[in-house]
């Protein structure tokens, strides 16, 4: 994560997960995300090649010069970049664990800026993680002169890592977990 407002937004998604797994879409409220909300969109899983825009902040409708309501967000994408996107979104659902990558985009005239794409899994109304809390930051002062952007293209691909499960060492005896031993190693 490079951008500030990368790490704010990934803070502000882990102090909502509450110790579950993922928050629940529910558990975002917009008023929290205000300095963000121009570079946010959420995703919503219809199956493994389908995210569908339910929301899309003002910079990135700005930036393509149009809307993306109800549109996939693998559109965005050609080729191997595209299924690596979708890999990476299946990744960040499964997980459930933040994801995320960098790219180029890139105008009809050739003006490219670097940008950082955050993918933050929720939970929607179903208590299925099938939700994604994402943002699209550029980076640096790549200019595009207001021409909009037509390409994608990823240059690093960070996948979703599990945190490890934490241990809480002031719990009774019984309820830790027991490290696995095979039936010779026992004393």
């Amino acid at each position: 994560m490079r951008h500030i407002n990368t790490k704010a937004l990934y803070e502000y998604w882990n102090t909502r997960r509450l110790g579950r797994t993922a928050p629940a879409r529910a558990d975002i409220a917009p008023k929290d995300l205000s300095g963000l909300l121009a570079h946010l969109f959420l995703l919503r899983r219809m199956d493994a090649d389908h995210h569908v825009f339910r929301l899309a902040g003002s910079a990135l409708c700005q930036m393509h010069k149009r809307e993306f309501k109800d549109q996939n967000f693998l559109s965005l994408w050609r080729g191997h970049d595209r299924v690596h996107m979708s890999a990476l979104i299946e990744g960040a659902l499964n997980a459930p664990a933040p994801a995320s990558a960098l790219a180029e985009a890139q105008s009809i005239d050739g003006r490219s800026v670097e940008i950082e794409i955050a993918l933050l899994p929720l939970k929607g109304p179903e208590g299925l993680v099938d939700r994604v809390l994402g943002l699209y930051q550029p980076l640096g002062a790549g200019r595009l002169n207001g021409r909009p952007v037509v390409q994608h293209a990823l240059r690093e691909v960070h996948p979703a890592v599990r945190p490890a499960p934490s241990v809480n060492v002031f719990a009774p005896q019984a309820l830790r977990p027991r490290p696995n031993r095979a039936a010779n190693d026992r004393i």
